[in-house]
């Protein structure tokens, strides 16, 4: 996550490479993988990794990743296609082949397995959204909650409104004999989802102890203009 984080791209991907190589058959592994390598310009490879995730059945542990991957799989598509990039795409089902991008996405994974961590987001209204209220009156969308390890947690909203925004995690603990008492995670804030003006920034943190919610951070979205 550090080394996504500061763009150190060919040795993240060699870390990731060898994360799929402990536990392929866990999609976070193939997830991580393929968005270090979209972000490197592996635009090709990086597709076929989340069209893994997407087509791949997996354990019941990890609900709802599949459509984060495809949301993910057809904002790589986009962006490529409108930077006149060939993507081969003639492996995926021309149904899930569809363009949705977001004025703001906010996404939260963590490194450690049988850890429950909420993704909560306030908006200007003051509303939050969580696990416990998945939709709000501004038309965002909250992912199912992931209590089994490693997330990604997905905040979506079509078009944002201006005003500031708080980025939370609450953090449960482990339930599991670990020997390091702390869980990295890493949340993804990104504006202009899925097109040309997209830009993304990524904040890594370390939690511990139980019951935790911790601020990831803030950000302001101005009227024409992405977030800071």
């Amino acid at each position: 996550y550090r080394l996504t984080q500061m763009k150190a791209h060919a040795a993240a991907i060699a870390a990731l490479e060898r994360v799929v190589d402990i536990a392929p058959d866990e999609p976070q592994s193939w997830r991580d993988l393929a968005l270090a390598q979209a972000d490197a310009g592996q635009i090709q490879v990086a597709v076929d990794n989340l069209w893994r995730v997407v087509s791949t059945p997996w354990s019941g542990r990890f609900p709802h990743i599949e459509i984060v991957a495809l949301t993910e799989l057809n904002a790589i598509v986009a962006r490529a296609h409108a930077a006149n990039v060939t993507v081969d795409t003639s492996a995926i089902a021309p149904a899930l082949l569809r363009h949705m991008p977001l004025g703001l996405r906010v996404t939260l994974a963590w490194d450690a397995d049988n850890t429950d961590i909420d993704l909560h987001v306030v908006d200007p209204n003051g509303e939050e959204a969580y696990f416990g209220r998945r939709l709000t009156y501004q038309g965002a969308a909250m992912s199912p909650d992931f209590t089994g390890g490693y997330g990604p947690e997905e905040f979506a909203l079509k078009v944002a409104k201006p005003g500031r925004y708080t980025v939370r995690a609450r953090f449960y603990g482990h339930n599991q004999q670990i020997v390091a008492p702390s869980t990295t995670l890493m949340m993804e804030l990104t504006t202009d989802f899925g097109t040309p003006r997209q830009q993304s920034r990524n904040v890594v943190l370390r939690l511990s102890g139980r019951s935790q919610m911790a601020d990831v951070g803030e950000f302001e979205v101005a009227t024409g203009e992405g977030a800071r």
